[in-house]
């Protein structure tokens, strides 16, 4: 707030002077930019923006994540790639699980598979079939910005088309998710690939024309729904009561819509079909299957145990639009400023303004009824509508300019305001809104999951190996609880409120107890540890670090050796799930293994990798440690040489 109150006001100054100062020059300026945007032609300027935003994805995929995938979700669909491309739909799970799970992953009942739509994954494998999954956002997001153009120059005049695309080209928020391997990437791309439809559609009045552009709308919702079910089923609506409306003037476009349905379907079939082998239902996706009903949308208890009540739906809404706010333009003025703005100044609204306003609501609402309040790079549930807020962003000033004719300098200035804002953006450093510390703070984050593991195991020249991985204790203790059946959620606040060592200690006690029920055994496990006193959270550790203790107790030897271990460096285990190969019979394999550093129980894979040469990974220090990376702990068995 403080940086939009200091820098925002020097920009209108800064503006407002422009506009005294300089006069018709100004007016000049504008018409010289809008002849000079306007020269190009429609596929040059189309292609050349496109591939600028592909070129500029890709150096911030390197620049800011290294190539690598970033969050666990990344992480957990790359993985779900590498098992599409052993040409199955779900791996096998090994028999002792802790030392190869994650949170979003499913790995039980024999299926062992993301948690994620299968559309992200199987893209994802596109890139990954070539070494090069980093390339795939790029990519898309190159399309997207075609596909955009496309639709706003049918929908709307030329300048708005390419004012629009330019300043969604240059939002942080679009090419940092571009630069990502986020599934919100493809779920835009698509849908604009069936808006640009949308408008040929609706200006064709050739029926066999009509027909060609409703199945493109068709497939182009049911790819999104392969991706993010919920993007699609908003998308479907908005423009389903669109074209609705249109066909009742015109009894000749029902034909049309009925091949639509038809093309959306055969995505949607496949999708369900995929959710039949995978967790056994059509109906019931993976994150539900993992984390239980509690994982869906709607009103009720969500998996932290809180409820999600129409009233904390609201809160999430109010909480996305002011995160856009700031990211997505990390302008000196506030985003929603644009916005709305441009809503209002519109006197007359066309059929497409409705359409962008009534996606931007219906994504905002449907998000708003989903319990998660999901972040990155923004708020990431509207991505699928960031081009309806940039449109209304970029409409504002004209608009207020046009009623401002008997006020020539205010109409100067509002016609340097956003150039100025996004040179400020993307120029001038700053604690706040910015672009440049916005994509350096994505260097800086996380900095040990971009290292190039690849790289290192080819230096090192690893052969039939098995890496172990040292996870912080926490982690550890959160993968054992995990093969329990206790979901992730419900792990993060045991984690929280019982002591490590208690919970520890029951841990291995009940490896030498008769194996009963899954749930009995969670429940037996939690109520010892509990039994053992109120925990508190211990200061001063990392967040992944981070473990609860009873005042006052003292820890075991083995809980002390599980909590310095945690000194001589940790790091996560997914971005390692992601880097495993899967064999035709769907076991994890390749030349190199890696499971997660259990201590004295790694001795429980013996059997099923003693074959191997056994490492311990090191951690490095940043990006530039190059230093061996791997310790050998064992050699391979002389039968397997």
């Amino acid at each position: 707030m403080r940086d939009w109150i200091e820098t925002g006001i020097v920009v209108l100054v800064l503006c407002a002077l422009l506009a005294l100062l300089l006069g018709d020059r100004i007016d000049a300026f504008a018409t010289r930019l809008e002849r000079r945007l306007l020269s190009l032609s429609p596929r040059t300027f189309a292609f050349s923006l496109a591939a600028l935003v592909f070129v500029a994805a890709v150096w911030l995929s390197h620049f800011s994540f290294g190539g690598q995938p970033f969050t666990s979700d990344e992480m957990a669909q790359q993985w779900h790639a590498r098992i599409l491309l052993s040409g199955r739909l779900f791996a096998v799970p090994e028999a002792q699980r802790e030392f190869f799970n994650t949170a979003p992953v499913f790995d039980r009942d024999g299926r062992w598979f993301s948690q994620y739509p299968v559309g992200g994954p199987a893209l994802i494998a596109l890139g990954v079939s070539i070494g090069a999954a980093w390339l795939v956002n790029p990519a898309l997001l190159a399309f997207a910005t075609w596909q955009l153009y496309r639709f706003l120059a049918g929908a709307f005049d030329e300048l708005t088309a390419r004012a629009t695309t330019l300043v969604f080209a240059v939002s942080p928020m679009v090419l940092v998710m571009g630069a990502s391997q986020m599934n919100h990437v493809p779920a835009l791309a698509f849908t604009l690939l069936a808006l640009a439809a949308l408008v040929r559609w609706d200006g064709d009045a050739t029926p066999g024309r009509q027909t060609r552009h409703a199945l493109v709308i068709g497939a182009a919702i049911g790819i999104v729904a392969l991706v993010r079910p919920l993007d699609a089923a908003v998308a479907a609506a908005v423009i389903g009561v669109f074209q609705l409306w249109r066909a009742a003037a015109s009894s000749e476009r029902w034909r049309s819509i009925a091949a639509e349905i038809l093309a959306g379907a055969i995505p949607v079939a496949l999708l369900l079909w995929v959710n039949a082998r995978t967790t056994g239902s059509p109906l019931l996706f993976g994150y539900e299957a993992l984390n239980g009903p509690e994982h869906a949308i709607g009103f009720h208890v969500d998996p932290n145990g809180a409820h999600h009540t129409p009233l904390r739906g609201i809160v999430l809404m109010s909480g996305y639009l002011m995160r856009l706010d700031r990211y997505l333009f990390e302008w000196p003025i506030p985003a929603m400023l644009f916005v709305v703005a441009g809503l209002l100044a519109i006197r007359r609204p066309t059929r497409w303004d409705v359409l962008l306003a009534a996606l931007a609501a219906g994504i905002l609402i449907g998000y708003g009824a989903y319990w998660f309040d999901g972040f990155f790079a923004g708020p990431r549930f509207l991505f699928t509508a960031v081009p309806a807020f940039v449109y209304f962003a970029v409409r504002a000033p004209g608009q207020l300019g046009s009623s401002a004719t008997q006020l020539p300098a205010v109409r100067r200035a509002l016609i340097l305001v956003i150039p100025v804002c996004v040179a400020v953006a993307w120029i001038v450093p700053s604690n706040g809104s910015s672009a440049v510390a916005r994509v350096a703070s994505y260097r800086n984050q996380r900095t040990k999951l971009k290292t190039d593991v690849d790289a290192q195991v080819r230096r090192a020249g690893l052969r039939n190996a098995l890496v172990f991985v040292t996870e912080s204790w926490r982690g550890r203790l959160e993968a054992r609880l995990r093969v329990l059946g206790v979901s992730q959620f419900r792990a993060e606040r045991i984690l929280s409120t019982t002591d490590a060592c208690a919970l520890q200690t029951a841990l291995d006690a009940e490896d030498t107890l008769v194996a009963r029920d899954q749930d009995q055994r969670a429940a037996r496990i939690i109520a010892r540890a509990r039994a053992f006193g109120t925990a508190q959270l211990q200061p001063g550790l990392q967040a992944d670090q981070t473990i609860a203790l009873v005042p006052g107790s003292r820890p075991t030897p083995p809980c002390l050796t599980e909590f310095f271990r945690d000194t001589s460096g940790t790091i996560s285990y997914p971005p390692f799930l992601a880097r495993q190969h899967v064999d035709r019979e769907g076991r994890v394999g390749g030349n190199v293994v890696f499971a997660r550093d259990l201590g004295e129980r790694n001795e429980l894979l013996r059997a099923r990798f003693g074959d191997r040469s056994w490492y311990v990974y090191r951690v490095p220090r940043d990006l530039d440690d190059t230093t061996l990376a791997f310790a050998k702990i064992r050699d391979e068995s002389p039968r397997s040489r």
